[in-house]
């Protein structure tokens, strides 16, 4: 989560409970991982609660970095946006699209499903980011082991583009660079077309929703503090700080202006973490050359 929206929600969390003070620690998540085993090693626990990617969160959930909760709030959170034994609730989501540069790309030959994307038109027209494992990953899964590394193999010969960091990379499909970027985050082009930017988006399914959980953190030093904030944080109030920003959340009815409702979505599946590692590679070889 960026600063500016950790601070918001804390800001508004300590002027409901005017009693406690909040500290944020963001980085990415190798140094998140690094300084919570670093306190787990030394027995000097600083962190209440967590928030990381949902592959993350997996495997702090395996080596026993995170303790379960089920917060009152959980339960308006539908199937596959939070953990069944109570470890983690999805904070808020990302909606994977398809962003394109509307100088560059003709409404008629948009794509309206991955496999239009292996059109010769698009041959050499497409960018990705280099981080992409984890949309790999559940595309492998949604269309089938065999079907998904068919359809990855195509794509791959296409020719497309790998730039690193996302929203740089929408930036420069904005700018002309690059005319379709496969994966794009929904509030990122939605925003910019706001902004006057020759971007758009469509959104093709499978749908897929990247997820950042939200966790108690195991030996948390202000436990009840802990539980009250992710209570805040996943209520109403908490939610619509998100979505007053552009921002998704998983709960029904708590969308921001412009989303495609109409979409069927799929949460990223946590449990894909496991082969995290070999997606990585297959990612690599086939695309990241």
């Amino acid at each position: 989560m960026e600063t500016e929206f950790a601070r918001s929600l804390t800001a508004a969390f300590e002027a409901k409970y005017p009693f406690t003070k909040t500290d944020i620690f963001r980085s990415t998540h190798d140094k998140i991982l690094s300084r919570m085993n670093v306190e787990r090693k030394t027995g000097t626990y600083t962190a209440d609660v967590v928030s990381v990617g949902e592959f993350e969160t997996y495997h702090l959930q395996k080596m026993g970095f995170i303790t379960p909760y089920k917060s009152p709030f959980a339960a308006a959170y539908p199937e596959g946006f939070k953990d069944p034994n109570g470890y983690w609730t999805d904070l808020y989501d990302n909606l994977i699209v398809t962003a394109y540069n509307t100088t560059r790309v003709k409404r008629d030959e948009l794509p309206k499903r991955y496999q239009n994307l292996l059109h010769p038109r698009w041959k050499g027209r497409m960018v990705l980011d280099q981080n992409e494992d984890r949309w790999f990953a559940n595309m492998l899964y949604l269309m089938g082991e065999k079907k998904g590394m068919e359809f990855m193999q195509a794509l791959a010969k296409q020719e497309v583009a790998i730039r690193s960091g996302r929203g740089i990379v929408t930036q420069l499909l904005g700018a002309g660079e690059y005319d379709l970027q496969i994966v794009a985050y929904w509030y990122r082009p939605y925003l910019m077309k706001k902004q006057g930017a020759p971007v758009d988006w469509i959104g093709m399914e499978p749908a897929i929703v990247a997820m950042h959980p939200i966790s108690v953190v195991n030996r948390a030093p202000h436990l009840n503090a802990a539980k009250l904030f992710i209570d805040f944080a996943l209520s109403d109030q908490g939610q619509k700080i998100f979505v007053q920003r552009g921002r998704e959340s998983a709960k029904a009815g708590l969308k921001p202006e412009g989303y495609p409702d109409y979409l069927k979505v799929f949460p990223s599946r946590v449990q894909l973490a496991e082969k995290l590692e070999e997606y990585s590679r297959l990612y690599r070889e086939l695309f990241a050359r």
